[in-house]
């Protein structure tokens, strides 16, 4: 009977996380330009994982990198344009978390591009020539 039992829970599997528990967007920073990440129909798991990065005709070198707040988001550089981003805990439902990207080059003689995409999506937005990333 208890084999029995046991069999049946065999097919119960735990519900999981999709990826429309997470909407990315932008918002304003400080004036500046920034995403954000909103755990919305759930939690967004621990583990998820985001990369952004910037894009300019014009290679000035830069140390690009994000700062989350709050800081529940964690980011690895990979090169100068581009970073890894991980929740190493759960984010709960309801959760904003406003990323702030820096350190990418400001010029006026070519585009510059920013952009935000995995868990949840792609997020992004291009400035023109000559248009700084404020707000």
């Amino acid at each position: 009977m208890v084999l029995a039992a046991c069999a049946g829970l065999v097919g119960v599997t735990a519900p999981t996380a999709a990826a429309d528990n997470a909407v990315l967007g932008s918002t304003c920073l400080n004036g500046w330009y920034a995403f954000t990440v909103t755990a919305t129909a759930g939690d967004i798991p621990a583990g998820s994982q985001w990369t952004s990065q910037w894009v300019a005709a014009t290679q000035v070198p830069a140390e690009y990198d994000v700062v989350s707040y709050p800081g529940v988001i964690t980011s690895t550089p990979v090169n100068a344009h581009l970073v890894t981003l991980t929740n190493p805990a759960p984010i709960a439902a309801g959760t904003r978390v406003v990323l702030e990207p820096h350190g990418y080059s400001l010029t006026n003689k070519s585009r510059l591009t920013l952009r935000l995409s995995g868990y949840g999506g792609s997020v992004g937005r291009t400035f023109p020539v000559g248009e700084w990333p404020t707000c």
